[in-house]
């Protein structure tokens, strides 16, 4: 006689993992009041641990709920937290195949579960919505009207914004490489750590880059695609791909090799998986994680905001950011010593008296 797997009320294992599901994420995060602030390292291993508690709640509720696309999730996360692990301890150089295979047991176990039952086949079926999926599709394509003024103008208050924001992202990326939770390499006498609001203007260009190039492209994918999980991973690659070569450019260009070898600017030659020392698998990783977050999140989260602000003070809002934007240019990007003036001299420039000349 064949089991019926069709009740959508009898899970079966499938309940056993939706509990310790949610079990997991009320334990762990009632442990971490235990924690006091500097008797704790946090490792990779321990962001990997607090990224699966994400990913066990929304596991949990799209369970709950009966989500087809709750297989393609835990199948997809699953392969993200073994390979993630086999990247790290490969460029710690400290992989090995069977203690790995143990540390990665219970993704193993979902993704055996999660691609052989047919239980998992036959309950989960409920699809999101493709008309709602078809409308915010719609409406993120709306968001791209080069020929407005409020497109150009939102660009351009993006562009002042991120050159800062990024700025503050560079440093959290080098804090992580400061405190060993990734590889890499970083300057400590860098700008980065002082200034807070020197603008890089390379970040402004991305953001540019993000909303002029590779939002249509995420429209086309969404568009021609039936599955958003398909559209999502071509677009990380494709947004991955674009930064890595815009890298590489600006690599070839600004960061030659000095008489002694040595690259001026940044130098990855002993990073895994590099080209030339000018870029590596692990920025091209985290420049199309950060892109794909802003052209599918950010900017269509950013413009639905802005869509309720009126012209007139959104109008407003852009002289001010171009002002504040270009005290900031000029303060901080471009400077001419006056003559006969030392910079320790405390009476060289005031700055008070030039803003208000």
């Amino acid at each position: 006689m064949t089991k019926d797997f069709s009740n959508p009320r009898k899970l079966g294992f499938l309940r056993v993992i939706q509990v310790l599901f949610a079990f997991n994420v009320v334990f762990t995060i009632s442990l971490l009041v235990f924690l006091i602030k500097g008797y704790y390292e946090i490792t990779f291993s321990t962001l990997l641990d607090l990224a699966n508690l994400v990913f066990d709640g929304i596991a949990f509720w799209l369970i709950w709920k009966r989500k087809r696309f709750t297989r393609a999730f835990v199948i997809g996360f699953s392969l993200f937290n073994i390979f993630a692990g086999v990247l790290y301890d490969l460029i710690m150089g400290t992989f090995d195949p069977v203690g790995h295979v143990f540390a990665s047991i219970n993704d193993i176990v979902l993704l055996v579960y999660f691609l052989t039952s047919r239980r998992v086949k036959a309950v989960l079926v409920q699809p999101f919505s493709e008309e709602m999926r078809q409308s915010a599709a719609a409406q993120d394509a709306n968001y791209y009207q080069p020929k407005t003024w409020p497109f150009w103008r939102n660009l351009i208050i993006y562009f002042c914004v991120f050159s800062v924001v990024g700025h503050w992202m560079e440093a959290g990326y080098c804090t992580l490489i400061r405190f060993g939770l990734i590889p890499g390499i970083y300057d400590p006498n860098s700008q980065i750590w002082s200034d807070w609001l020197y603008p890089f203007l390379v970040y402004g260009f991305g953001a540019a880059a993000c909303v002029l190039l590779l939002f249509p492209v995420k429209n086309f994918l969404q568009k021609h695609l039936k599955s958003t999980a398909a559209a999502l991973i071509i677009s990380f690659v494709i947004n991955a791909l674009v930064c890595t070569l815009i890298e590489l450019i600006m690599g070839l260009m600004l960061n030659q090799p000095r008489p002694d070898g040595s690259l001026p600017l940044w130098d990855y030659r002993d990073m895994f998986c590099n080209f030339m020392g000018q870029v590596c698998l692990q920025n091209a990783v985290a420049f199309g994680f950060v892109a794909t977050l802003m052209t599918w999140v950010i900017y269509p989260g950013l413009e639905g905001l802005i869509a309720k602000v009126s012209k007139e003070v959104m109008n407003i809002v852009f002289i001010a950011v171009v002002v504040i934007f270009g005290i900031l240019f000029f303060l901080y990007c471009i400077n001419f010593p006056l003559p006969d003036i030392r910079p320790s001299d405390p009476d060289a420039f005031d700055l008070s008296a030039a803003i208000k000349v």
